[in-house]
């Protein structure tokens, strides 16, 4: 595997929201973000600043959320014309049960010349609370008594990575629980049948050793044959990493050398088809950054236009190991 290093080249705003969660791009000059705090996902211009040029509403989605409370979106990955989107699974921070934050669902754009998106099949629910659960590979995560902790706290439940793999499954990643100092990911072997109330075929699972951190966000960058994972804290705090991962044998390796702005946080890695060498981070920008003295995601909403979260396009080198 390649060391890749990375330079950033262009830091853009995008008007709206402040939390931005998982996103996919869409062609090459667009991209879809889900906000953990809506459901709503928005789409906005990959190169330039600005507000989102078009909302896709996704409340009517949920079977089990009938007073369209939020679900807590926080990955997305795409499968042929397909958009897969997970949510975190967890309770909320004050450790209540949430139904309504366990979905798996997906949705297509109608065609190309439309910002209009359709629902596939129907949300699937039983995840984590049927699925994962019942297998007993996954007995040493204690994900039983995980579901029942806030999922910031130590030990508690929480999903926030979605990667297609190269044979076209899906890999699931947890910020949280983190065992014996690993991160975990669980292999999806059947992601369409789920839509249709199939049972989840899940695969061994596989552990990363990321410094002691959990998954925020993990991607397959088809171009350079091999995962990014954005790595962050269990409890919410300020410390991330990078990492490159081939997804074989190979350790997952730390990516150094960039500087980021000082409250830029990455959520979510998004990588453009003509473009095999770049790639965009988004920042979950709801707490650290400031506007009129007041956290980003604590402005009212009358106020949304000053909203906003942040992006950084980077441009890849690859660096022949000695």
């Amino acid at each position: 595997m390649q060391k890749i290093e990375f330079t950033i080249e262009k830091e853009l705003q995008h008007q709206g929201i402040c939390d931005a969660s998982g996103a996919i791009a869409l062609g090459d000059n667009h991209f879809i973000v889900a906000n953990d705090e809506s459901n709503l996902l928005r789409i906005y211009a990959a190169d330039h600043s600005g507000s989102a040029i078009a909302t896709v509403d996704i409340h009517s989605y949920f079977d089990n959320n009938p007073s369209a409370k939020e679900v807590d979106l926080e990955a997305a990955a795409q499968i042929g014309d397909m958009i897969y989107w997970i949510t975190s699974h967890g309770r909320n921070k004050k450790g209540k049960f949430k139904p309504e934050r366990h979905q798996f669902f997906a949705n297509k754009r109608q065609s190309s010349e439309s910002w209009q998106f359709e629902q596939i099949g129907r949300s699937y629910t039983q995840l984590v609370l049927g699925d994962m659960l019942n297998d007993s590979r996954l007995d040493r995560y204690r994900l039983k008594d995980a579901e029942q902790l806030p999922p910031k706290s130590v030990g508690g439940l929480n999903i926030e990575g979605l990667s297609v793999t190269p044979s076209g499954e899906l890999l699931i990643g947890f910020r949280s629980p983190i065992v014996e100092g690993k991160a975990l990911l669980v292999p999806l072997n059947n992601p369409r049948e789920l839509l249709e109330g199939a049972q989840a075929i899940l695969g061994n699972p596989i552990e990363l050793d990321l410094g002691g951190l959990g998954i925020r966000s993990v991607e397959y960058w088809e171009a350079q044959k091999q995962y990014i994972i954005v790595a962050g804290a269990v409890d919410g705090g300020d410390r991330f990493a990078l990492y490159q991962w081939s997804g074989l044998d190979e350790l997952p390796q730390q990516i150094e050398g960039t500087r980021f702005p000082s409250d830029f946080r990455p959520e979510a890695v998004l990588f453009y088809p003509q473009r095999p060498n770049y790639f965009q981070l988004l920042s979950d920008d709801g707490s650290l950054v400031r506007v009129d003295d007041l956290p980003c995601k604590d402005i009212e909403d009358e106020e949304h236009c000053q909203k906003f979260f942040r992006s950084l396009w980077a441009r890849a080198h690859n660096v022949v190991q000695q």
